[in-house]
């Protein structure tokens, strides 16, 4: 089983990706699931989600304590996970236009990219909240390759609908500009 745990801001659309990134899943032929942890949380507070995929039923319901991967979409959250607790083979996915001081000399497999600034370029800024996730997802599926683009963009294009051209492009630059790096 894979399990995955990502670190946003409310009002970045993390619970959203996560929900796109388990659909991405299930066009994979696999069984997946998104949990959110939130509460009474505003937006911009710190919220985390879940996703789990299988090749077979997931049967548990939990957040995710010792995850494959982790996916900080804002790089001030970093501290909000143990990268202890991330598999050694696991990829760390940051939003970040370099690797941070903190996981160098840590011989973790990091994916990184400047998520903020392609989803503002592309206009996906609402109330002054820049949403990433999709830049995320299209970072996540580069570092990881465990999801096709293919898959994603469909995934995307379900949830999004019309609005779907936008959002497909923004994880399209981000797979193509996410670096991948031993640190």
């Amino acid at each position: 089983m894979i399990e995955i745990i990502q670190i946003s801001r409310g009002g970045s659309g993390g619970v959203t990706g996560a929900k796109i990134l388990a659909e991405a899943a299930m066009y994979e032929g696999l069984d997946a699931q998104a949990i959110p942890k939130y509460g009474s949380e505003r937006r911009g507070a710190a919220v985390e989600a879940y996703v789990r995929f299988n090749d077979a039923p997931i049967r548990i319901h939990s957040p995710v304590y010792d995850p494959n991967h982790a996916m900080i979409l804002d790089i001030s959250l970093l501290d909000r996970i143990d990268i202890s607790k991330v598999d050694q083979d696991g990829v760390i996915i940051i939003n970040s236009k370099e690797v941070p001081e903190e996981l160098k000399g840590t011989g973790r497999k990091v994916a990184y990219v400047d998520a903020t600034g392609i989803s503002q370029e592309l206009g996906l800024v609402l109330s002054g909240f820049t949403f990433t996730n999709m830049t995320m997802l299209g970072a996540f599926v580069r570092g990881t390759e465990l999801i096709s683009f293919e898959n994603l963009e469909k995934a995307i294009r379900n949830y999004w609908g019309e609005l779907a051209p936008k959002n497909v492009e923004a994880a399209k630059r981000a797979y193509e500009e996410t670096k991948v790096v031993r640190v």
